[in-house]
């Protein structure tokens, strides 16, 4: 595989453009953060819906100025993997993880045979371990803000508002649009075989295992160590969600961290803030230290 690579001379690490290629020949726009010196091992970011891999830019270059390779990729319709147009283009929020996902793990087994792999899944990219095989075929995974979509998780008033987004509004604007517009409330526009697919889920008690029931068996074979961020102030993953989800991890040594703003000075983290840079001192030192355990010595952190 072609690798362009651009490396800034007061910087600790190269930036690279892997030729990443999934399955069913679609490119992949993606990143590879390496230190100039030797890695300890590979991370790989999956990330949450609509969020493109620039946004975790920052927390891939910090990883890497530890010593670790980076890889950050998005998926197709989103950030660098966008077509032209999104009207017309199929895709679904499960090629993310059967065709997508799989390809960054095959790509990063491929270049790096036998080394030491872990994850970083955010929201959406935490539930991959669900539907994907080799998620759990790692050192073990960090995961921040994931849970399980089903509406009914959600408090009375917020339910209600989901509901309607997700049975009424959702299927209007993609059927308006041919995809999901980012005015709808997200990041970015969505292809619209992935918010309807998205709003399905959402729709039901089981969340992605209405289509996918052999995901219960995943979540729960998953026994490597997990270290797991929620955050009080965060209306995409409240409590009741994040703990359906960690309930289906009932094999992972996970730790837990459900953290307040109060913590750091009533600052918001909500969603997205774990990736701001002001973070770099706390959470991504602890983050730091997690995946350094699994990458060098896994039995320390077990």
């Amino acid at each position: 595989m072609k690798i362009r690579a651009s490396i800034a001379a007061d910087k600790p690490f190269v930036r690279e453009t892997p030729a990443l290629v999934t399955k069913d020949d679609f490119a992949l726009g993606g990143a590879l953060y390496r230190p100039k010196g030797p890695a300890i091992g590979t991370v790989i970011v999956h990330g949450a819906t609509a969020a493109p891999a620039r946004y975790y830019g920052r927390f891939a270059e910090f990883l890497a100025h530890h010593g670790m390779r980076v890889l950050t990729y998005d998926y197709r319709g989103i950030g660098a993997s966008r077509p032209l147009a999104l009207r017309g283009f199929r895709a679904r929020m499960s090629d993310w993880a059967l065709l997508d996902a799989a390809a960054a793990h095959r790509l990063v087994a491929e270049q790096f045979p036998g080394e030491p792999v872990a994850t970083v899944g955010h929201s959406f990219g935490g539930q991959l371990i669900g539907l994907l095989d080799a998620a759990s075929e790692v050192r073990g995974s960090l995961l921040v803000a994931s849970q399980l979509g089903y509406y009914g998780h959600w408090d009375t008033l917020d339910r209600w508002k989901l509901g309607f987004v997700w049975r009424a509004l959702v299927p209007t604007l993609t059927a308006s649009f041919g995809y999901l517009p980012a005015q709808a409330g997200l990041g970015e526009d969505l292809p619209r075989g992935v918010a309807e697919e998205w709003a399905r889920w959402c729709s039901h008690p089981d969340y992605l295992m209405s289509d996918y029931p052999e995901a219960r068996e995943r979540f729960a074979r998953f026994d490597k160590p997990m270290l797991f961020y929620s955050f009080d102030d965060d209306p995409i993953a409240p409590a009741r969600a994040v703990a359906a989800l960690i309930a289906r991890l009932s094999s992972a040594q996970l730790e837990h961290h459900s953290i307040s703003p109060k913590a750091f000075h009533d600052e918001p983290i909500g969603h997205f803030g774990f990736f701001r840079p002001r973070f770099e001192q706390t959470l991504w030192l602890e983050a730091v230290h997690f995946l350094t355990s699994l990458l060098v010595a896994p039995s320390v952190h077990a």
